[in-house]
């Protein structure tokens, strides 16, 4: 009997061994199937939507970044221009799109931190998480180097002439958009409103004669200005840049005007943290890189590499301190 009860228990023991072997190969195959669909991203090309016509200053950001990056993502990245309602088309669209990180939006702030708080739009910040801020630039106000005004100050003699200003800017409720708005109520300038799509379209009818001024990046003016056709009068920086040494702020000319454009790359607001985070590591050593920063010199961008929350924190903070101008 005691040979049968030993039988028994050393059976149930090579059960039970069996049973913890099962279980333990399960959980390998699941931690291995995890760590697999973790490390496998990205296996296919990635597509960066910018919200504006190609030419313009988030555009050319959005694309050299996009080819720094992969250096360091291997796989390709495609940029796809959705240009549309100041903006909006492109980021509504990358708003939705599929969380898996193989679509991403790469902007300027104007469409996610200024339109909302003027236009209808399906989306918000808070629709997106962070990737990297890339670089900041002021806003600007510029005309044609055979314009009348030379200076900030020959525009602000125009209050008491009775002068109608056709003001171009990259679309309505963006950053621009809210800089005119700003000065001319300040002034009490007359103006007609002309909105194109991107910064490359208001720069060209800039430079053809359609509108009197504009409003805009510097950067994305620079080879007009190096060509001898285009003249900045002012910026909206809190001080002087290098990059611009002759051009005075708002700000030192008696006009409470400050505001920057910062750049950026995001991700849908559900997209993974194992897939954020190689996401972020690779646009983070690009954007570091010496090849971006060079870039960001000739495009008279100022280079401020932030990681995913703190771009999202600097977003945040913007869309409520615009959100309080655009609704005074």
């Amino acid at each position: 009997m005691v040979q049968k009860l030993s039988a028994r228990i050393a059976k149930s023991k090579r059960r039970k061994i069996g049973w913890i072997a099962s279980i333990a190969a399960v959980l390998a195959i699941t931690v291995t199937g995890v760590a697999s669909a973790q490390t496998s991203f990205p296996d296919r090309p990635i597509s960066i939507i910018v919200p504006y016509n190609p030419g313009g200053g988030t555009d050319t950001t959005g694309r050299f970044l996009a080819n720094v990056a992969e250096k360091y993502i291997s796989q390709p990245v495609t940029v796809i221009n959705r240009a549309g309602a100041s903006g909006t088309v492109g980021t509504a669209e990358a708003a939705a799109a599929n969380p898996d990180g193989y679509t991403l939006y790469f902007s300027a702030s104007d469409a996610l931190v200024t339109t909302p708080h003027s236009l209808q739009v399906p989306y918000s910040v808070d629709d997106f998480r962070g990737v990297v801020g890339v670089s900041f630039a002021p806003s600007s106000i510029a005309v044609r180097t055979d314009s009348p005004w030379e200076t900030l100050e020959d525009l602000l003699a125009e209050k008491d002439s009775g002068r109608v200003i056709n003001r171009g800017h990259s679309g309505a409720g963006g950053l621009h958009h809210t800089l005119l708005k700003s000065l001319f109520l300040k002034t009490g300038i007359k103006f007609r409103d002309v909105p194109f799509q991107g910064g490359g379209k208001t720069i060209a009818a800039l430079r053809g004669g359609h509108v009197d001024l504009i409003g805009g990046t510097p950067g994305a003016m620079v080879a007009s200005v190096e060509a001898g056709e285009v003249r900045i009068l002012a910026l909206s920086s809190p001080e002087r840049l290098d990059a611009f040494p002759g051009v005075p702020t708002f700000k030192e000319k008696g006009l409470d005007i400050v505001a920057t454009v910062e750049w950026y790359l995001l991700a849908p607001k559900d997209t993974p943290d194992e897939v954020v985070a190689v996401l972020e590591e690779a646009f983070i050593k690009a954007a570091s890189s010496d090849e971006f920063k060079a870039f960001t010199v000739t495009r008279k961008q100022e280079s401020l590499v932030r990681n995913g929350v703190d771009i999202m924190t600097k977003l945040r903070s913007d869309s409520k301190i615009f959100g309080e101008i655009i609704n005074q």
